[in-house]
This record gives C-alpha cells, structure tokens and sequence, in this order.
C-alpha cells in the first residue's frame, strides 16, 4: 500500500470553501473508485508444528509475502493501519509483541500475566489492546505500548474477540464445552456482560458489521460459517464447510461487500476463501499455507488522504487546504493525476464515511 502524505499546505490557489466545493461535487456527480485492501494474517505449522509466519496478500490473492518468522506459536494477529503497527500474540512464549507492518522493529509489549493468548483486538483512539486468553479463562487489556497490562474480564474465552467502536462495546466467543461455545458482549472497561448467541453450536472466530447490523463467525466443531443480527437472531448458515475441514479467522471488507477466512483443505493445510456478506459466490483467494488462524484487513480507500483507514472531515480538510496544487506531491490528489481538483473532491465524497466506525 502506498504511503499517504499528511502535510497540510495551499495549492496555487487559494483554497476552496467546503461549502462550494460540495455544491461543484453536487453538480458535476462522484465516480466511486474501487477501494484495495490488504489481508495480514497467521499461517502455522508449514512445514513443521514449529514452524509460523505472518503474511499478507492483497485482496484479489496478488503481491504474497512473509512479513514475520514467529515460530509455531503465533496466533492472534490485528493491524493499527494509522500508526503503520502489526500485532500479535505468541502461545509459546506467552508474549504479545508488535512489529512495523513490514515486519521491521519487532518489540516485546506485554510479557507477563499471559498463559494462552489465542487473540487480540485494537482500539487505537483511546490506546488500548485487548486480548483473549483460552488458559486463564479472561480477557485482558492494555494501552498499545504495553503498559497498564491487567485482566479486564473473567470468561472461559474460546477464540474470537472484536471491538465495537461505535458502541463501545467488545465481542467475544466462549468455550463452554467441546463442541458447545456462546458469543458474548460488554463494555470496553469490563461491565455489563451479557450474552448474544447461545445454543448454536460453538462459535470461534468472529467479525462485526455493526452497521448492517450483523456479526459473521466461524464454527470449526460444525465446519460452517454463519451470521446472525447484532442481539443474536436470524440465525443464517453461509457457507458449509464438510466435515473435518476447519475454518478459522475471519474479516470484513465492507465496502466491497466481502467475507474472508480460512479453510481446511487437509489435515494443517488451508487456503483463503471469499464470499459476498450473504454467503453467495464463494471463490478462493489464495492457497497454500498451514493452518490460517486469524486475518486482519487494510483497506486502502480512495479520499482516505491521511491514511487512518477512514474517510472524513480531516481528509476533506487536507484536499481543501490543497486545493489547485498541480505538477505532483499533491496532497490533495485522489486519483493520482498530479493535481488537486474537483474530480479529487468527487472521489472523497463518493467515499465519505467509508472504513469509519
């Protein structure tokens, strides 16, 4: 993905009000533009049970690389897309570590009070990581440095762990027995636990359309991938798998209407699946890796102009402050034409909102 400037400067002209810019784009239309996207993810045990990596592959299955030799204990993967960060978590050496998102300047954050951390999620605008551990049966959190590390909520935790931003809420699922599990929820400090999904079969990993309203798992004691509404009804089987070929991990690329996760072909041997968000046309991404535990999503959306994954006021403000630049280093420019102008407005406002919680 290419890196977006976040420099604030005047182009050749002064800059246009955000009133008339929004009464040109009125006029003239807005073209979408395709967003891309970039899959991270956890690939273990190819060749050996000793052996993990993390992974990324852009979306259509192009531009594979190995970002991370972690060994076999990799599990939990997630991206801070605006601070250029990958997470991870490591059952082996019970660490949580992070790199730079190439891999580089990999560091230790949080190394102690840890038994079986399987998952981890992010909530970058109030610095906290949150993890899942399946040995001390809680759920953790701590700022993105690693400090203030401490248990949050006591829960038999199985697998999936999600932030809802929007809410302020924080999903999970359960392992009550082998082939039994529940989604639950609570408030970001801990409070309020309530339960979501229930008696259907056991859930693992998990994602949210907080806005469709949906949450999607994986079920690997069923072999299925399923959704239901945000309180747990309307229960819909989308995809079913066969026995014994596990899937795991799972995300989201809402814009493009797409589930991703990873499927069993054989015994330690998966592949990346997609399909649209109401299980029609599934079709393979990319194949060859071990077992695929948890996925992770970079959207690189066109008007995202300061590169936090979402598109919105401060991005309009950079293409405002922009306004007229030619000749390239444009700031402003969407399209990637040289100049900051109206189809560049157009681009942002056909993509306002998008990637935002």
């Amino acid at each position: 993905m290419k890196p977006h400037s976040i420099a604030l400067r005047m182009g050749t002209s002064s800059s246009l009000p955000a009133c008339v810019a929004l009464a040109i784009v009125a006029l003239l239309g807005a073209v979408p533009v395709a967003a891309e996207g970039t899959l991270y993810f956890a690939d273990i045990f190819k060749p050996t049970y000793s052996d993990g990596y993390i992974r990324s592959v852009y979306t259509d299955g192009s531009e594979l690389q190995m970002l991370v030799d972690t060994g076999g204990g990799l599990r939990g993967v997630a991206v801070d897309p605006a601070a250029g960060k990958l997470y991870w978590t490591n059952v082996d050496t019970d660490k949580i570590r992070r790199a730079n998102l190439d891999g580089s300047n990999p560091e230790d954050l949080v190394t102690q009070g840890l038994a079986f951390p399987m998952a981890l999620a992010l909530h970058p605008p109030i610095n906290k990581l949150y993890w899942g551990d399946q040995s001390l049966d809680q759920i953790g959190s701590a700022n993105l440095d690693g400090s203030n590390a401490a248990p949050l909520i006591s829960t038999p935790f199985h697998s999936g762990l999600e932030v809802d931003a929007l809410n302020g809420k924080l999903y999970w699922s359960t392992s009550l027995t082998g082939v039994e599990g529940e989604i639950l929820r609570a408030n970001l400090d801990g409070s309020n636990v309530e339960t979501v999904v229930t008696e259907i079969d056991k859930p693992a990993d998990i994602a949210l359309d907080i806005a469709g309203g949906k949450i999607y798992w994986t079920d690997y004691a069923v072999d299925v991938v399923r959704r239901a509404n945000l309180d747990g009804s309307n229960v819909e089987t989308l995809y079913v798998v066969g026995a014994n070929l596990n899937p795991g991990g799972i995300v989201l690329d809402l814009g493009a209407a797409k589930v991703y996760w990873g499927q069993a072909v054989t015994t330690n041997r998966d592949k990346i699946i997609r399909m649209n968000l109401d299980g029609s046309d599934p079709e393979d991404v990319i194949d060859g890796f071990g077992i695929v535990t948890k996925i992770d999503i970079i959207l690189e959306i066109p008007g995202d102009l300061n590169g936090d994954g979402c598109v919105d006021q401060r991005d309009l403000g950079i293409l405002l402050a922009d306004w007229g630049c030619t000749g390239g280093d444009c700031p402003g420019d969407c399209d990637g034409d040289g100049d900051t102008d109206q189809s560049d407005l157009g681009i942002l406002l056909a993509h306002w909102g998008e990637g935002c919680p």
